[in-house]
């Protein structure tokens, strides 16, 4: 079990849509197996970045800066804080966030990500998190003091290729990663401050924010 949706519909909604100059980079993802945001799950985010209008967004996991600078173009006045805590990676990212004029709109931090979060005492409108899946509890805990009134959480990859709502035994490589992510989603579930929406989209996202921001 490693798709969450019928692949014909994932494939009706990639193809109306037209992610442009971001091709070059998907490309690049491919032919170098670097996890990427998936095309129909990046559609649902760039529509929240330009529903809410975010000043400035968090991002918890670089790899090569494809989501930061779509979450760039999509809406420009943003700024962007992304953190990657691997050096090789970060100096592709921000060749990549050069190339595409983004340099005084998008920083890229390194450092684990733990570690930035528990440090940073700036805010936020948005976190986007995308990152170790296995710390996915401790990303949100972290993230929420630095999320600004009515401010909104998004976590890609919460099914995990379905496995997360899969009820026979996973096998033992993924075990610990799906453990993980179920105790993060009934954490949120079960948390009286919390509210989420999980859509069956990419590879699972979800929306979480304070119930009592009003």
């Amino acid at each position: 079990m490693d798709k969450i949706t019928h692949g014909y519909i994932t494939t009706y909604i990639e193809d109306h849509m037209d992610t442009g100059s971001l091709k070059g980079l998907e490309d690049f993802a491919k032919e170098n197996h670097v996890p990427i945001i998936q095309k129909d799950a990046l559609g649902l985010l760039l529509f929240m970045v330009r529903n809410n209008r975010p000043k400035r967004i968090l991002e918890v996991g670089t790899a090569i800066g494809y989501s930061a600078i779509a979450m760039a173009m999509a809406h420009e006045p943003s700024t962007i804080v992304t953190v990657e805590r691997e050096p090789g990676m970060k100096e592709i990212a921000e060749k990549n966030i050069e190339a595409f004029g983004l340099k005084d709109r998008i920083e890229v931090v390194l450092s684990d990500c733990i570690d930035y979060l528990k440090d940073c005492s700036e805010t936020f409108e948005m976190v986007f998190i995308d990152a170790g899946k296995s710390h996915y509890k401790e990303y949100l805990e972290l993230s929420l003091p630095l999320l600004r009134k009515n401010g909104i959480i998004i976590v890609d990859n919460v099914l995990f290729r379905g496995l997360v709502a899969f009820d026979d035994e996973t096998s033992k490589k993924h075990r610990t990663t799906v453990k993980r992510l179920r105790g993060f989603i009934d954490h949120v579930t079960q948390s009286a401050d919390l509210e989420m929406s999980i859509i069956p989209i990419g590879d699972g996202m979800a929306f979480i924010r304070r119930k009592f921001d009003v």
